[in-house]
């Protein structure tokens, strides 16, 4: 671990025994080495997965293969939970807002769809039909709006 954080090992001995301590992690000997693993019991574990998930895991995919189309203001996965979307429980929900190319979009969502080994299902609104279905109360608007979410590009303002 050291090694490929390009750390010095006593700090990231030091590192490691604080959050064994803190019982986020806990660890086992076994010959000469020390196997450190995810204590899943921890009261921070939630927490700590969500965001890890979102930095590294499937959100963080999302967030970089959007990115390169032009024109998204802004996306959001939606309807599930941060664990239902890790654990790949159900297809992905994600809506687009924005003016883009929907053929670099669809391309974009196979290549996701065929790295994540996970179906994708979105949406795309430009920004007026969004605002005027926001303003005429739309039923799957508002009830995606008051569900769970997690903005990939953009930020919640205006959602």
């Amino acid at each position: 671990m050291a090694r490929h954080l390009g750390r010095d090992i006593s700090g990231v001995k030091r590192e490691l025994d604080n959050l064994e301590r803190a019982g986020v992690v806990t660890s086992e000997k076994v010959g000469n080495l020390r196997y450190y693993r995810v204590n899943k019991a921890s009261p921070l574990y939630t927490e700590l997965k969500g965001i890890i998930a979102k930095t590294t895991g499937i959100h963080a995919s999302l967030r970089e293969g959007l990115r390169k189309i032009k024109g998204i203001q802004r996306a959001l996965v939606y309807g599930t939970g941060q664990h239902e979307v890790e654990e790949g429980l159900g297809p992905i929900r994600l809506m687009v807002i924005g003016r883009v190319d929907l053929n670099d979009l669809n391309d974009a969502i196979r290549g996701l769809e065929s790295r994540l080994n996970r179906e994708i299902n979105y949406l795309v609104f430009d920004e007026a039909e969004y605002q005027r279905r926001k303003a005429e109360d739309d039923p799957f608007l508002v009830e995606v709006l008051k569900g769970r979410k997690s903005i990939l590009i953009g930020t919640d303002d205006g959602l």
